[in-house]
């Protein structure tokens, strides 16, 4: 008889809290805690070993047994299981750092059994439509790790940059790992595929409403005492940037409950909004000067090298040829769309060779069939950016692409000048293409100074032959 009668599963009680390992549940008193599946690995071993330093090497083979993964994936969720336990910026009441080694759970913990009758539904599975990331991300832990503190104290955060250099990569990976914060899921709308303002408010609640099954109406998050925080990722959302600002404005008005992480290239400019850039990935400072070591321990690099060896199985970064890689990174400004591109070229030109090529035509390094349609090319990449400039801010882009280098304010305005243009208007439109991250400024000897990337340069270039604004007497 006393065969049939099954042990009640081992629990560990601390607060308000009781963590069932075998259930794969936590609880808030006698209410399931949603929380990410490494999350609760990482929970469950600090548990068990509570009292005890455990390092991080350990806990990082322990969650992820068998994958190389950045120790970023251990400090956000970290900061996630924190933030579930109610552990605020003041001193930690469960999990402490140690400085050098690792984590420790300080919480007084007791041993015992759950409930004879555990809550239906205690295992939750974690809500939301995220797509998987499938590739390693090379140089954006600080940024990552940086946004992640935004979220926490802002609800609209927006990553800004030129296209392709990987911003829906690093919002979908920052989404990954506070999803453990957000019990009511985190979900991603790809705006890329719209093109009438008017669809963008419905699109998202249409996929909230799909998600829940609640027939025809929209499910907003605060809608009802159990509702809890959603994350909304908004992903491409330069071409209808009015119609996303003022949906944007909506529903933090309008609901408690919901963070929005967008990416566009430029900023919805609403009030609440936190700005983050981003930029390229890091160079070597000087690729004269490189050997192999030390030129893999700059992300853009990284990536090349990756991405050359994925496209051609003789490629090796060497003594040798990191010099070229390394210049090669530092011409396309850390561009990482741009890197994949041109290291796909390796193969038949080899490193010297794609090096030479790289102020010829644009077009030569077009041909890539994976990934949207929007970055399956360079070209594709940067007429979406083109495509919905004004006919003036076009103008001045083409005319920027004569200088081959960074230029004035004066200077600028003088070449834009020659065809009949306002300095005043060029003013204006230079500033819109900074803010829509295709000119970059910045200030060198206590003056401001501009310059198209290189991606944009060679491509506006080449619109400048098109329009037959070139002028034969300019280098």
């Amino acid at each position: 008889m006393k065969a049939l009668i099954s042990e009640a599963p081992k629990a560990f009680a601390f607060g308000p809290f009781q963590l069932i390992p075998d259930q794969q549940s936590l609880l808030d008193g006698d209410q399931p805690v949603r929380i990410g599946g490494r999350a609760f690995d990482l929970l469950t071993v600090l548990v068990e070993r509570h009292g005890e330093v455990v390092s991080r090497s350990e806990l990082m083979s322990r969650v992820w047994p068998g994958l190389v993964v950045e120790e970023t994936n251990l400090k956000v969720n970290i900061a996630a299981i924190r933030r579930l336990l109610g552990d605020g910026p003041g001193p930690p009441r469960y999990i402490a750092t140690v400085v050098g080694t690792g984590y420790q759970f300080i919480g007084d913990v007791r041993a015992t059994t759950a409930s004879a009758q555990p809550l239906r539904g205690a295992k939750l599975p974690r809500l939301g439509n995220l797509p998987p990331l499938n590739r390693r991300i090379f140089g954006r832990d600080d940024t990552i790790e940086a946004i992640l503190r935004d979220l926490a104290q802002a609800r609209l955060v927006t990553l800004v940059g030129p296209g392709g250099v990987g911003k829906t990569t690093v919002a979908l990976a920052i989404a990954d790992q506070a999803a453990a914060a957000f019990p009511g899921g985190a979900w991603f709308v790809d705006l890329a595929v719209l093109r009438d303002p008017s669809d963008v408010s419905g699109a998202i609640a249409s996929m909230l409403r799909s998600s829940r099954g609640n027939g025809d109406k929209p499910h907003w998050p605060d809608a009802s005492p159990q509702d809890h925080g959603v994350l909304l990722v908004l992903d491409n959302c330069e071409h209808l940037i009015d119609a996303v600002a003022l949906c944007a404005e909506q529903w933090l008005r309008n609901t408690a409950k919901v963070t929005l992480l967008a990416t566009s290239r430029e900023p919805l400019c609403i009030r609440g909004e936190r700005v983050r850039r981003l930029p390229g990935l890091g160079l070597p400072p000087d690729p004269e000067r490189l050997g192999a070591a030390a030129a893999l321990a700059f992300p853009a690099v990284q990536l090349f090298a990756a991405r050359a060896a994925e496209h051609s199985t003789d490629f090796r970064l060497d003594d040798t040829n990191a010099p070229h890689v390394a210049a090669i990174c530092h011409r396309l400004d850390g561009h990482a769309l741009a890197i994949e591109r041109v290291a796909g070229r390796v193969g038949p030109l080899g490193v010297a060779g794609t090096l030479d090529h790289l102020d010829r035509r644009f077009h030569m390094f077009d041909g890539c069939h994976e990934g949207p349609a929007r970055h399956r090319t360079l070209t594709a990449s940067v007429e979406s950016s083109y495509s919905i400039l004004s006919p003036g801010e076009q103008a001045v882009m083409r005319r920027l692409s004569t200088f081959p280098g960074a230029f004035s304010l004066a200077s600028a305005c003088a070449v834009s000048g020659a065809c009949g243009m306002d300095p005043a208007a060029v003013v204006d439109h230079l500033a819109r293409l900074i803010a829509k991250s295709l000119v970059l400024a910045e200030m060198r000897d206590h003056e401001m100074r501009y310059r198209l990337t290189h991606v944009a340069r060679a491509f506006a270039a080449e619109k400048l032959i098109e329009h037959g604004e070139q002028d034969p007497h300019e280098s």
